[in-house]
């Protein structure tokens, strides 16, 4: 999931995750997101943060410690799923492919949607298919 870092919007985030991505960086924040998205987590405080933790070996042991600065020990709290910003890269890249050299077929089989949402997609976005790839005229 780190190369979504390159293209994610960190203002789509929600709040919570917009501050993870303040302490630990977007990656590991995203990292943690695919992990442990929509489910509740807890943070250990920072005397019981060691490299062996489970969510150390998903972020690391450095970015679980500035974690564990701010939020160890608290209760358990839910993870956003980060499912506005995750659309909206994914749409983008839909809306690449298909201007480029995909056909709405081929990126709804890839995206698991069906042709509809992706022709709403790039019709939404203003995205036309290359000229090499349109219907020629009739007449």
């Amino acid at each position: 999931m780190n190369d979504l870092a390159d293209v994610i919007n960190p203002d789509l985030l929600p709040p919570l995750l917009q501050d993870f991505e303040r302490l630990i960086g977007l990656a590991a924040t995203l990292d943690l997101v695919r992990a442990h998205g929509g489910l509740r987590i807890f943070v250990p405080t920072l005397a019981r943060v060691t490299p062996e933790h489970p969510l150390a070996k998903i972020i690391g042991f450095g970015p679980l410690q500035e974690l564990a600065k701010v939020y160890g020990g608290e209760a358990h709290f839910p993870l956003p799923k980060a499912e506005k910003a995750l659309l909206a890269v994914r749409n983008a890249r839909i809306c690449n492919a298909y201007a480029t050299h995909k056909t709405v077929r081929e990126l709804a089989l890839e995206h698991r949607l069906t042709e509809r949402q992706v022709e709403r997609i790039v019709a939404g976005a203003g995205v036309t298919a290359p000229p090499n790839r349109r219907q020629g005229s009739l007449f």
